[in-house]
């Protein structure tokens, strides 16, 4: 069986249509990647807040319980949504995060210490770090407030969600 003779502009054509839904393709799989793969955080994840001491300071997604979290966040909300008083709160801009609000939970165990500035954010940061100003000395998964925290607390948070007091102390005591 003999096959006819390729023309060299059927192999032209053939190769331009190649390549045309190679592209078409590659296009396709970029824009799906965009759309899907948003890296917005989600409640239930952990952030470590970066530039605390800046009027507005990120985040970065961790793992929960590491050293490097600082919070679990307890909701994410948009636009003009605002986080209830008890949290704390970080937004950003950007082109993928325009205007993503966190509410926040503070990631401690009991021994962790805190650096609780007047006016921004607190973060974990090692007891010995001189802006170390408060330590946490009981936390409990309720929302029982004084009940859960010993004698000499000197703060007590609650949140309603995830539900969690968290007592601390000023450092040094």
């Amino acid at each position: 069986m003999s096959h006819p003779p390729s023309s060299r502009a059927g192999k032209v054509i053939g190769r331009i249509l190649y390549v045309g839904a190679l592209g078409i393709g590659i296009g396709i799989a970029l824009i799906a990647y965009t759309a899907f793969n948003t890296d917005e955080p989600d409640a239930g994840q952990c952030v470590n807040i970066i530039g605390a001491d800046t009027a507005e300071p990120g985040w970065q997604r961790v793992d929960c319980g590491d050293a490097e979290s600082d919070f679990v966040i307890a909701e994410v909300t948009a636009g003009s949504d605002t986080c209830l008083p008890e949290y704390a709160t970080v937004s950003q801009d950007t082109r993928r995060t325009s205007g993503t609000r966190l509410c926040l939970v503070p990631d401690v165990v009991v021994g962790d210490c805190l650096r609780v500035p007047v006016a921004s954010i607190e973060t974990k940061v090692p007891c010995g770090e001189p802006g170390a100003n408060a330590q946490v000395v009981a936390v409990a998964s309720n929302t029982s407030g004084d009940a859960a925290c010993p004698p000499g607390t000197g703060r007590v948070a609650v949140y309603p969600n995830p539900a969690r007091t968290v007592c601390t102390r000023t450092s040094g005591q």
